[in-house]
């Protein structure tokens, strides 16, 4: 297969390509959000400077390994360098020595980058990192979820205060003790525990609303919507290299057990899910996503401001939204997913009937994660280990994820407007 060919088949999702010479040397390692656009990238007949243009014309062979997650794409990348040390990796192989990430013990903990750590040292440390640029780029990721600080007392805040990127812990006893909470759960992520640090996110949040602290509980929130954004099921290098088809057999096992459960007659190939976001009927918006083959496929993501008069009435907003989509000639889905229960399914398959439309529709109902489908008396109740279950939540959270953020952009114009 020519190298053309093999681009054409690149998936446009996260993963790590590798770049190989005739003789099957590991030339290159790279990173990518879509694996298509990033290695196209390099074969635009144009120059790309010195260096990389010598790589292009050594490469004979592209191979890819697939990922959930950006986060995910960055540790494996790091590890695949640090192991193979390929030949134009140069900007991690020219460092004098491996990096980590180091968290010191101070009263106010530091998340600091270091050469070389302290064996006696109480800081946690971790790493190896194969340069600066990768172990930046993951604390970039990481402090977007929770700020940190890197400043030992500073005279006034910092620039990164007013971003929203560090707490400023030494405003009050109050920040400091939320901060080293935050920084506990830092030390989770960065050493991969997501999902414990997921449970004890919503354990927290259930918390702070049981005492009506709601601002603080809201906070919590999206946190744990970023970092489920950011890592999705997060699995650690070793797992793609044991098994580089991870994320085609457990997208193709969720797809079957999804074809299963709802007695599909075939495996849905292209899925729509569709979301309404509001509040008090003001910017109202709508989503839909698209997941194709298991995966978002964002290129065909769409948003929609509510045209209608702005009164509360999720059921009319949904059902413009879905005649909006429909007089569209887009690809029609072998699915679709609306969020809610028994009334959005209502409206959303009277609405298909009418037009004609051939796809199922189901709905995903937030409360009891309760699947409703047309001329079933009683919801589908799927167990959270399910992996039909699973997939649907990742599908309605994600449309949620695209409808909140647009009717939050909204609202922002409408402040400076």
């Amino acid at each position: 297969m020519n190298l053309k060919a093999t681009i054409k088949k690149l998936p446009d999702s996260a993963g790590v390509y590798k770049f190989q010479d005739k003789e099957n040397n590991l030339l290159y390692v790279g990173k990518a959000t879509s694996l298509k656009k990033r290695v196209a990238s390099y074969f635009q007949n144009k120059t790309l400077g010195p260096k990389t243009d010598t790589l292009v014309k050594k490469i004979a062979k592209i191979s890819h390994i697939k990922v959930f997650s950006e986060f995910e794409a960055l540790l494996l990348e790091a590890q695949l360098i640090r192991t193979f040390q390929p030949f134009f990796n140069t900007a991690a192989k020219d460092d004098k020595s491996p990096i980590y990430v180091k968290i010191t013990s101070d009263e106010v903990p530091q998340v600091q980058l270091t050469r070389k750590p302290k064996a006696s040292s109480r800081d946690f440390v971790k790493g190896p990192f194969p340069s600066a640029k990768t172990t930046r780029e993951v604390l970039k990721i990481t402090r977007r979820i929770f700020p940190y600080c890197h400043h030992k007392n500073p005279k006034k805040p910092c620039l990164y205060v007013h971003l929203g990127l560090c707490p400023d812990p030494y405003k009050s006893p109050q920040a400091k003790a939320i901060y080293r909470t935050n920084i506990i759960k830092i030390k989770k992520l960065l050493k991969g525990e997501s999902k414990n640090l997921t449970k004890d996110l919503k354990k927290e949040m259930a918390h702070l609303a049981s005492l009506q602290k709601f601002e603080e509980a809201n906070e919590i929130k999206r946190q744990i919507q970023k970092l489920q954004y950011t890592t999705t099921t997060y699995h650690p290098p070793s797992d793609f290299l044991q098994r580089p088809t991870l994320v085609d057999d457990l997208t193709n096992a969720k797809l079957k057990s999804l074809k299963d459960e709802l007695n599909l007659k075939k495996t849905p190939k292209r899925i729509e899910c569709f979301d309404i976001s509001n509040i008090s009927g003001k910017n109202a918006t709508g989503s839909m996503i698209v997941f194709e083959n298991g995966q978002p496929k964002k290129s065909d993501y769409r948003r929609f401001k509510i045209r209608q008069s702005q009164k509360i009435d999720d059921l009319a907003m949904l059902k413009e939204v879905l005649m909006r989509r429909y007089k569209n000639n887009w690809p029609l889905a072998d699915l679709t997913v609306v969020d809610g229960g028994k009334g959005q399914l209502s409206t959303a398959q009277n609405l298909i009937n009418n037009l004609k439309i051939n796809t199922k529709v189901i709905a995903l109902a937030k409360r009891q994660e309760e699947i409703y489908i047309p001329d079933k008396i009683f919801p589908l109740a799927l167990s959270k280990e399910n992996p039909a279950r699973q997939l649907l939540q990742a599908i309605r959270d994600e449309a949620h994820r695209f409808a909140i953020t647009y009717h939050r952009h909204l609202r922002s114009k409408q402040l400076f407007t």
